[in-house]
């Protein structure tokens, strides 16, 4: 799996009024284009920070035997989006949240720490009920 950084990612970017850039990738896993939404502090400039870039990269290699999770139980395959926010880049691990497409229109997102699929939510507020050791 071939790495990508900075300037690539950046070059693939629009930012948006609301100061989110959206960069759209083809990931292997799920066998389609997805955008990837970056929340991040916009100061100076529109940017990415070093562990945004490897959240991305590690989504970007999810292997689906390398994973302790259970795709099939989902009910869907399909991504909506992938939300990368430098908030994250306080905790100890690499987050990304993969916002899951459902039929039902109800929520469904997996959360990935360090390259391993680790929690589904289906509230919203996965942050507030994961442990992290600071």
């Amino acid at each position: 799996m071939r790495i990508m950084g900075r300037k690539e990612i950046l070059m693939n970017t629009k930012w948006d009024e609301f100061e989110m850039g959206t960069c759209r990738l083809f990931v292997n896993l799920f066998n389609q284009y997805i955008p990837f939404i970056f929340f991040q502090e916009h100061k100076p400039l529109p940017g990415i920070s070093d562990r945004m870039i490897i959240a991305l990269n590690q989504v970007m290699a999810l292997d689906k035997d390398e994973q302790d999770f259970d795709f099939d139980g989902l009910g869907t395959n399909k991504v909506k989006e992938i939300h990368l926010d430098q908030d994250n880049d306080n905790l100890s691990g690499i987050y990304a949240e993969i916002i899951m497409d459902t039929a039902s229109g109800h929520y469904l997102s997996l959360i990935v720490k360090d390259a391993k699929v680790v929690a589904i939510d289906k509230e919203g507020s996965y942050f507030d009920r994961l442990i992290e050791n600071k």
